[in-house]
């Protein structure tokens, strides 16, 4: 077998490898599959951003519009309440990122390298498996008037109306709390990524020697080098939150939406001709996501400008005892606020699962007084097509995914750190959406391709590649090369030592790379509406369209169908062993 494995990579390597006559690099797999990836990464996007111009112009030959105009601007700014929509998005999408940044802030400064940073980096697994719709659901009956917390809150008091306020409120405070805990384990987890790289131990050591505490040097030191390593990471947030449609629709206000859900709401329109002013609202929404891209750059320059400013003019020997004490107080502090904010995720996990299997519960009973399987036997006859089509297309996706990681972080050996790279790989992170999804849809029908699998794959990938990259490129750069040098030196080439001993070494990362590009693809929700032009049901899209129904066990067992299934498999792939590499001398 082994000697089998070694001729077949041998001759892969002979067919791939060019001799460098005309003085280019040898075109080696890595290199191809590298420039695929730009393709995948900037094709759809400037299709996008192409697709979205003209129609905003009145160009649309598809659908008869053949001549440069003003009235999709004209009716675009005729639609009522858009200046409420306007307000409802960025209080929605920087509320929630600004929530999101203070509690990886807090994490860094209170919790990461403690025991209780690493505790909580586990409770926090099942929270980054969960998809935001499912996690949105959880919250909403949870928070309700009458959900499990009032009841907790109620219980002593023997109350037996619930409270009336609203929720979702009217001014997207819901909604940005609800995006902030389920953005801040991602940036916690791009934190820890980040520290990962850091000589933390070293730091750490000198500043103490200098006179200065744990805490001091979290704060002072670790925390600016944290922040300007996840800048990319807070705009992907940005951008997500401000556009965000799925979690919106559950958590956002009702009666005027926020504008990435007026977009949709305008696609999806039966008068084809609304596609007008929706594509000059997605223009707008991507206008606004640059703007306050750009602005956070500049604000977040300022803030560590200050920050080294303060850490030079205040040395710990001259600090008051009562600025000392307030360090220490707001170690407790964040500590005690991520642990709660934990504590509620997961507790509207366990919403789900018991809203599911509940056939009555009224308030103020904790738990419902009759139990049932009747609403999983009905909801699952309907959502047999929707399971399997997101079942297949995560695990094509995620495959993928890996597959082209791989393939990014080999080329980045062979010719050095690809920074350009990085920030193409962002990109579709970084652009709302319900913007250039909308634009790549207009140019992909031009094309003469129609909705369906095609366009649904491609939507997918483009934005669990990057999530697949980020959780993989800790434990890729943390690798031990001495292993694969002695290979090398023992004559293996470099796909025999990529295959047979880095990738066998990090099973399990890879494992967990698959895992989070496998959930990222369950989530998708605006990808599939847009480009698969309802021809390929999921359950996030089944989901959505159930929540707006009368009964919520049968959403619960959608929304627990679409939260489990990630989380087994990112289970799954915590539990895979540690790869074993082969011996550098096997034939």
């Amino acid at each position: 077998m082994g000697a089998t494995l070694s001729q077949l990579t041998q001759w892969v390597a002979d067919r791939w490898r060019v001799a460098p006559a005309t003085g280019h690099a040898p075109l080696t797999p890595a290199r191809v599959l590298r420039w695929g990836v730009l393709l995948l990464l900037l094709g759809p996007t400037a299709l996008g951003l192409a697709g979205l111009v003209a129609p905003a112009f009145g160009l649309w030959p598809t659908l008869g519009f053949e001549e440069v105009s003003a009235v999709a601007w004209q009716r675009w700014w005729a639609l009522p309440g858009l200046a409420e929509g306007f307000r409802l998005t960025l209080v929605s999408g920087l509320g929630g990122t600004l929530l999101a940044v203070l509690l990886t802030m807090g994490w860094v400064s209170a919790a990461a390298g403690t025991r209780f940073g690493e505790r909580m980096e586990r409770l926090l697994a099942p929270i980054l498996a969960m998809p935001h719709l499912a996690l949105a659901l959880g919250l909403l009956w949870l928070a309700a008037p009458s959900g499990v917390l009032m009841r907790l809150l109620l219980a002593p008091f023997e109350v037996l109306v619930p409270p009336q306020y609203p929720l979702p409120d009217a001014h997207g405070i819901s909604l940005a709390v609800g995006l902030a805990l389920k953005e801040a384990p991602f940036l916690m987890l791009m934190a820890q990524t980040a520290l990962s790289r850091l000589p933390v131990t070293a730091q750490l050591q000198a500043g103490q020697a200098l006179g200065y505490s744990t805490p001091q040097l979290r704060w002072r030191i670790l925390m600016p080098q944290v922040m300007r390593a996840i800048a990319l990471p807070i705009g992907a947030v940005l951008a997500y939150s401000l556009a965000v449609v799925d979690v919106a629709q559950v958590l956002g206000p009702t009666r005027t939406p926020t504008l990435a859900v007026r977009l949709i709401e305008l696609w999806r329109d039966s008068d084809p001709s609304a596609r007008l002013p929706a594509s000059v609202g997605a223009l707008m929404l991507a206008l606004l996501v640059i703007g306050m891209m750009a602005l956070g750059a500049a604000l977040g320059r300022a803030l560590l400008a200050w920050h080294r400013d303060w850490v030079l003019s205040h040395h710990p020997a001259r600090a008051s005892r009562l600025a000392l004490a307030s360090e220490a107080m707001f170690g407790r502090v964040a500590r005690g606020v991520l642990g709660v904010v934990t504590l509620i995720s997961l507790l509207a996990f366990v919403v789900i699962g018991v809203q599911s299997v509940a056939r009555s519960w009224f308030f103020p009973a904790l738990l419902p007084s009759r139990w049932g399987w009747e609403s999983w036997h009905q909801a699952l006859a309907g959502l047999g097509d929707a399971f399997s089509n997101s079942l297949w297309l995560a695990l094509l996706v995620a495959t993928l995914a890996v597959i082209l990681s791989v393939a990014v972080f080999e080329r980045e050996r062979e010719s050095g750190r690809l920074r350009g790279f990085v920030v193409c790989l962002y990109l579709p992170l970084l652009l709302p959406q319900a913007s250039f999804l909308f634009g790549f849809q207009v140019g992909w029908l031009s094309l003469g391709a129609s909705p369906g699998w095609a366009g649904v794959v491609i939507g997918h990938l483009l934005f669990a590649l990057p999530y697949a990259w980020l959780t993989l490129a800790g434990p890729w750069a943390r690798f031990d090369t001495r292993l694969e040098q002695a290979a090398r030196l023992l004559g293996r080439s470099r796909l025999e030592v990529l295959i047979g001993i880095r990738l066998r070494l990090m099973l399990r990362p890879l494992a967990i790379s698959w895992a989070v590009a496998f959930a990222v693809s369950i989530a998708q929700y605006v990808p599939t509406v847009v480009l698969g032009g309802g021809r390929v049901p999921t359950l996030t899209t089944e989901t959505l369209a159930l929540a707006t129904g009368a009964d919520p066990r049968l959403t619960a067992v959608a929304a627990c169908l679409q939260a489990c299934l990630p989380l087994v498999v990112y289970l799954l792939a915590r539990a895979v062993p540690a790869g074993r590499s082969v011996s550098p001398t096997r034939g």
